[in-house]
């Protein structure tokens, strides 16, 4: 049976918002007690149970009962849920948006694994008692009941280079940091105008994010299906947002946050 743990140092990550284009840190600490994954926002504290979606259009961005709004916390999440890690304090400023550093989990997780820290008592998880499924359209994502946690997920963009690609990943910390962490964020070359006209992606560049050119070759990958290994990596940071590590069976068929969203706010009376 695995061991509840945290981190064993503060680790601080620092640089830019891929949506807003503005420089913001992010500081995350290790937690004594056995309080699950927490945000501090100066001297107000909240559980990751507090937290509600407050935005779900090509990120994930929470808000808390006083206000409190923090963007893009897929990645972050991604990583200590990747790791096992079941503590740990997430201290930002209030309406900022997590570094996209990047654009994957990587730099997230390479620091964290170094340094878990394991407690002296076994970890604690959620297992559904039913199948779990929403559907939008041609979307659908179900939770079925398992014994691990692993997650299929097909993606499918016509007229792309990208075309359909699928990724099936049992989630451990090894099989994360290898199939899941490196994956990069990816998008549309013609949609970054409108996204940008619409406040998105104003921070995106080569240097954080795999642009899918339709006029072009495949881009360069760093593991195979990066593009759906992604999406595995923001599902696993929503499903952070149930309030409690859940062991499920998930299978995604053309996803994406706010899919998740729905899947997960139903999750929580299970969490």
């Amino acid at each position: 049976m695995s061991s509840r743990s945290t981190l064993g140092a503060s680790y601080v990550f620092e640089g830019i918002g891929v949506h807003s284009g503005e420089r913001s840190s992010v500081r995350v600490s290790p937690l004594a007690e056995d309080a699950g994954i927490c945000f501090a926002f100066g001297d107000t504290r909240f559980s990751i149970r507090d937290a509600r979606y407050a935005e779900t259009r090509r990120r994930t961005s929470i808000a808390f009962p006083g206000g409190q709004i923090l963007g893009t916390v897929e990645h972050l999440l991604a990583s200590l849920v990747g790791l096992g890690i079941d503590d740990a304090l997430i201290e930002a400023r209030p309406g900022s948006e997590i570094p996209i550093l990047d654009g994957s989990a990587l730099p997230f997780a390479e620091r964290f694994a170094e340094d878990v820290t394991e407690k002296n008592e076994p970890a604690k998880f959620t297992d559904l008692p039913a199948p779990v499924c929403v559907e939008d359209g041609a979307s659908s994502l179900v939770a079925l009941p398992s014994r691990e946690l692993r997650i299929i997920y097909v993606i499918d963009y016509p007229g792309t280079s990208v075309g359909t690609e699928m990724k099936d990943v049992t989630i451990t910390p090894e099989s994360f940091m290898r199939d899941v962490a490196p994956a990069r964020t990816f998008g549309l070359e013609s949609e970054v105008e409108a996204l940008r006209l619409a406040g998105l992606a104003r921070g995106a560049s080569a240097d954080n994010a795999i642009t899918i050119d339709s006029r072009s070759g495949k881009p360069a990958y760093r593991l195979e299906n990066e593009c759906a290994a992604h999406k595995i990596l923001d599902l696993l940071g929503d499903s952070a947002l149930a309030g409690s590590p859940i062991r499920a069976h998930y299978i995604c068929v053309r996803g994406g946050h706010d899919l998740h969203s729905r899947l997960v706010n139903r999750l929580r009376v299970y969490a």
